[in-house]
């Protein structure tokens, strides 16, 4: 029996060992990668800006990164996804290659990351305060990179938080791109179903299919954020089956993705901030329930005084390019143009990153060129 007892202590004693070492060896990895990640990200050429800060911004500090290897180039202003999902955590080698031709600015927006809501201003996540928010914003990088006018990009939540903006300031805008437009909450959700169910159905699926079609008709009460977002899941979970979240990859599941990869090597947040990421937050449910119901067809309508670009990937179902496609066709802006990415679902930047720098420079960046030089002749000639 002590003989037993012996070993089996030995046996733990070198099981928590291996496991301690593990860890420690990814740990070091890990950091190791970040570092390799950081260096790559060098802007100290003597015309560039490489700034982080907290800012107030609608009363709480909010986190706002400044990237660009020349200080002088048109800012553009990326509004992340979500609700409640930073980008700036994994888009560090992705975008990269945009502060070349742009002042890129990355923000935390309130209540995710480094932006974070106390419990006791909550309330405050509310469709019309993040569009305040992000006026706030472009103000003040009016301030701080002397700027008139932004380009302003939105990525899926983004993209409809992006069009409130347009909405309200147009005046602060060269341009809107809209990547992964999505121009509903609820019925957004409801033409993924309808999609992986035409899908299924063409294909003889027959599990997805039955899956689908248990999921109840009526929406959870907007106050149930558990439930709505129990329900979200429950349809979204197979767009990985049809590629119609990532396209542009082997597996086609994110989780399986370099996008982790990506936010596990950062160089801006810590592991434990990743991690904290794949919950969802007291103030991303807050905001969810706040765009409970909205449409921001019959919300915003559909002129607009902007010009106005879509990046929509073919295959995307998640912010589904079906409701994308006839939202654009409606719209009245001084200029609109609608690129499509073959090759590509919701995440184009990552599916198809060649041509949407392309895009980038050819089709968006000439609106802020154009617009930077003519106040220059107005301002010349008045001298």
């Amino acid at each position: 029996m002590r003989l037993t007892l012996t070993i089996v202590k030995y046996l733990v004693f070198g099981l928590v060992a291996l496991m301690l070492g593990a860890f420690l060896a990814t740990t070091h990895l890990l950091d190791r990668a970040a570092s390799y990640s950081d260096d790559a990200n060098w802007f100290d050429n003597g015309r560039g800006i490489d700034a982080a800060e907290h800012v107030t911004i609608g009363g709480i500090d909010q986190y706002i990164r400044i990237r660009s290897r020349d200080a002088d180039n048109p800012v553009m202003l990326d509004l992340h996804g979500g609700p409640g999902f930073p980008q700036s955590p994994w888009t560090y080698r992705y975008l990269r290659p945009l502060t070349e031709y742009f002042t890129l600015v990355e923000w935390d927006q309130r209540g995710t990351l480094r932006s974070p809501v106390p419990d006791e201003l909550l309330h405050t996540m509310t469709y019309e305060q993040m569009v305040d928010d992000t006026i706030e914003v472009i103000e003040h990088l009016q301030e701080t990179l002397n700027t008139d006018k932004v380009i302003l990009v939105g990525h899926s939540w983004g993209s409809m938080l992006g069009i409130g903006v347009i909405k309200k300031r147009p005046d602060l805008i060269h341009a809107y791109v809209g990547v992964g437009q999505a121009v509903a909450w609820n019925r957004n959700f409801d033409e993924t179903q309808r999609l992986l169910m035409l899908a299924a159905e063409e294909a003889g699926d027959e599990e997805t299919l039955e899956a689908l079609r248990e999921i109840p008709k009526e929406w959870p009460p907007e106050e149930d954020v558990a439930a709505f977002f129990e329900r979200v899941q429950s349809i979204q979970t197979h767009m990985v089956r049809y590629g119609t979240s990532l396209h542009a990859s082997k597996s086609n599941d994110i989780y399986q993705s370099e996008i982790v990869l990506e936010n596990l090597a950062s160089p801006e947040v810590s592991l434990r901030e990743v991690l904290a990421l794949m919950t969802v937050t007291d103030a991303a449910a807050e905001l969810a329930a706040d765009l409970y119901g909205r449409d921001f067809r019959t919300q915003l309508g559909y002129d607009f005084d902007v010009p106005i670009i879509l990046f929509q990937g073919d295959h995307d179902w998640q912010t589904p390019t079906t409701l994308a496609q006839d939202w654009f066709e409606r719209i009245n802006a001084p200029y609109k143009e609608y690129i499509a990415f073959e090759d590509s679902a919701h995440f184009v930047f990552n599916e198809e990153p060649g041509k949407y720098l392309v895009e980038m420079i050819e089709t968006v960046r000439p609106f802020a060129l154009a617009e930077n030089q003519a106040q220059a002749e107005t301002l010349s000639s008045q001298n």
